[in-house]
């Protein structure tokens, strides 16, 4: 007979409780076994297979793997978009960025221009437009010129008289119909007026300001400095990189045909024909309207257009849609951006047909706001959410696995009895064919 465990210790090691070690009185001790769900069962009837073995350590190697994967995804930002009401109307401004490369188009020839709805010049810009001309390989030929916002043309009597000595521009300030070449930030105001090289020079000495920067040259002395070094030759593309200051407002981008390029500057046969069949395929490298941030997709960088042929000309348009867009990381400043979306549509023209639609040549690019705003909220998960995902990966692990376990035993089990039961039967038949 055996003797009952003493009151202060384990019934099966002899070692004092853990009740008696925290000091808990008897009937504490007694209504708390009550509430044990971690019932141990005694280590006499536990059965041990190579079967539970294996798929004891693939537990655990799984274990590890979804562990380290959890870690991971808990590691990784969390990016949620939010749209609401445009709230930042007090933001007036934007910086608009475009930079695109016409292969067949010589820069002498092409002018940009920032116009409203109704085809009226946008005024008080701030601009910073430079070309590059391009050789027929398209390298980069000579030192960039800085250029201002110029009237396009707009129509086909327009293109035919964009050429003519008569149609340059005297006047001291730019107006809603008239543009004229910029001082640029030797004045405050850039729609002031300086027609001649040593006119903007002088603006900028009396400024302080460096009259003959390294990196390029004043539209206005181009004739002097630019293609005086490096000739005008046949076939010369073009690459204009603009920085636009603007108002929040709906615009259009117009890059065509200027209305007062000097036809000395471009070397072609004949100049009129060449500006009605103006090839204006082109390559957009960047559009932007605002500063980087996380995951920004800029939908038109890369887009190449192709679509010339012979005699005619091109209307390249695109309508952009900007939508105001505010980037929250924790750790770092907010960052107001904005993102947009486009639809396209191309035609060929032919200038040359008095019947034909009125549709105007040229690169066109309408873009407008939207009267929402999305918030961009990137930071980190909960920790309590990362350990109910532990908990749930460690309980689901060993619970499916035990019942893995329980299932081969079972079959195990009701195999060897079968072979033992069949054993007895083929002894017994022996046993009455021998007697």
């Amino acid at each position: 007979a055996t003797c009952p465990a003493a009151p202060f210790e384990s019934p099966a090691s002899g070692e004092p409780s853990a009740a008696v070690r925290w000091g808990l009185p008897g009937r504490s001790r007694e209504a708390m076994k009550s509430f044990d769900a971690f019932g141990r069962p005694v280590q006499e009837f536990q059965v041990k297979t190579t079967f539970g073995g294996y798929l004891s350590l693939c537990s655990l190697a799984l274990v590890a793997i979804l562990f380290i994967t959890e870690l991971g995804y808990f590691l990784q930002k969390e990016t949620k978009d939010k749209m609401i009401i445009d709230q930042g109307q007090d933001q007036k401004y934007l910086n608009m960025t475009v930079d695109v490369t016409f292969p067949q188009a010589a820069c002498s020839v092409v002018g940009l221009n920032l116009i409203d709805p109704k085809r009226a010049n946008v005024m008080h810009v701030g601009t910073e437009i430079y070309k590059t001309r391009l050789s027929r390989q398209g390298k980069p030929m000579g030192i960039k010129v800085r250029d201002s916002l110029a009237n396009v043309a707009t129509n086909t009597y327009e293109l035919i008289e964009s050429g003519l000595a008569t149609a340059g521009v005297r006047t001291t300030h730019a107006t809603t119909h008239l543009r004229c070449a910029s001082c640029f930030q030797s004045h405050t105001d850039e729609d002031d007026c300086c027609f001649t090289c040593d006119d903007v020079r002088r603006e900028f000495r009396t400024r302080g300001l460096d009259d003959h920067p390294k990196d390029y040259v004043f539209s206005q002395c181009e004739a002097e400095e630019a293609y005086r070094k490096v000739q005008p030759e046949v076939g010369e593309g073009c690459r204009i990189e603009a920085r636009l200051h603007i108002r929040k407002v709906p615009a259009t981008l117009h890059i065509g045909v200027s209305r007062h390029f000097k036809e000395k500057l471009w070397r072609v046969a004949n100049w009129t024909d060449s500006v009605l069949s103006m090839d204006f395929d082109h390559e957009i490298n960047s559009l932007s309207f605002g500063p980087e941030f996380p995951g920004l997709v800029h939908v038109l960088n890369g887009r190449k257009k192709n679509f010339h042929s012979g005699e005619h000309s091109e209307h390249y348009q695109y309508d952009v849609h900007v939508i105001p867009t505010r980037f929250l990381e924790e750790g770092y400043a907010e960052v107001s951006s904005h993102q947009y979306s486009v639809t396209e549509y191309t035609k060929v023209v032919n200038t040359r047909d008095n019947y034909q639609d009125a549709v105007v040549t040229g690169f066109w690019m309408n873009y407008d706001f939207t009267p929402f705003e999305v918030q961009v909220t990137k930071s980190r998960k909960s920790m309590w959410h990362f350990l109910t995902e532990c908990c749930a990966i460690l309980g689901g692990i060993f619970a499916f696995t035990g019942m893995l376990d329980n299932f081969a035993y079972a079959l195990n089990k009701s195999l060897n009895t079968g072979r033992r039961s069949g054993s007895r039967g083929n002894i017994e038949m022996t046993q009455s064919l021998r007697e």
